[in-house]
């Protein structure tokens, strides 16, 4: 494979992926290094406040989201397995910050460089595939709101996943609908929240598929938890874990 000129990106581990799921983490640290990239985690790296704006927490969210623009303040690149906190950093971050202007000229700055793993990979460096295997036996893919709507992107994770070596990604029936995370939405509104997360996972057993690829990380922790407890021979794995071919 061709090798990705050295870059070294800040990896955003997001606060789900520090206190819940390292492994996603791992997964996504491992496939940039594998591209020959080196990235970088900011030890000062702090949730970026999208649980706290959307719950309307403004004076909260805006002192977190100063303590995110100090914590990345020089990088040139910032790259997330999350794509809801990435929308959350280009969409709110310089308005948050708009009462202290060189901040939220900074939280410009870097809201612009901030990327999702499989954008950054697509978009930014080219990549086309990351010469993995792809999960097994039969597997599908899930594209969380964070990532389809709130980022509009679609063809970075579905050009990498279709270019997996091996069993090719079965189409999930109704796959743009939401699967009822939705940050504090699943805590507001638990019944709707459950039914969508049952009309989820349903959807993945009419694909056939025994593994459900997911691009969010609040989404493979929520859908993770529901397969546990209605579906336990479906296994649920992050959008990195699959790219880094961890999920054969």
């Amino acid at each position: 494979m061709t090798a990705i000129p050295t870059l070294r990106p800040a990896f955003f581990a997001t606060c789900l992926v520090d206190a819940l799921a390292p492994q996603v983490g791992r997964a996504a640290l491992r496939l940039l290094a594998r591209r020959g990239m080196r990235p970088q985690v900011p030890a000062r790296q702090v949730c970026c406040g999208q649980s706290l704006f959307k719950a309307g927490h403004s004076a909260a969210a805006r002192r977190v989201a100063r303590a995110w623009v100090q914590a990345f303040s020089g990088a040139e690149l910032i790259v997330s397995p999350s794509g809801s906190c990435v929308a959350h950093v280009r969409r709110n971050l310089p308005g948050l910050l708009e009462p202290w202007p060189e901040l939220a000229a900074q939280a410009r700055e870097l809201a612009a460089r901030t990327f999702e793993l499989s954008q950054f990979l697509y978009r930014v460096t080219g990549l086309d595939s990351t010469g993995a295997a792809a999960p097994s036996p039969a597997w599908t893919y899930h594209p969380s709101c964070g990532l389809h709507r709130a980022l509009g992107e679609d063809e970075a994770p579905y050009r990498l996943l279709d270019a997996l070596a091996g069993e090719p990604r079965r189409p999930l029936p109704e796959a743009e609908r939401c699967c009822g995370f939705g940050g504090s939405f699943s805590v507001t509104h638990p019944e709707l929240s459950a039914r969508l997360l049952a009309d989820k996972l349903a959807a993945a057993r009419q694909a056939g598929a025994r593994t459900l690829v997911v691009g969010d990380v609040g989404c493979f922790l929520h859908l993770s938890c529901g397969a546990a407890q209605s579906d336990p021979e479906l296994r649920v794995i992050h959008l990195a874990e699959a790219l880094a071919g961890e999920g054969a």
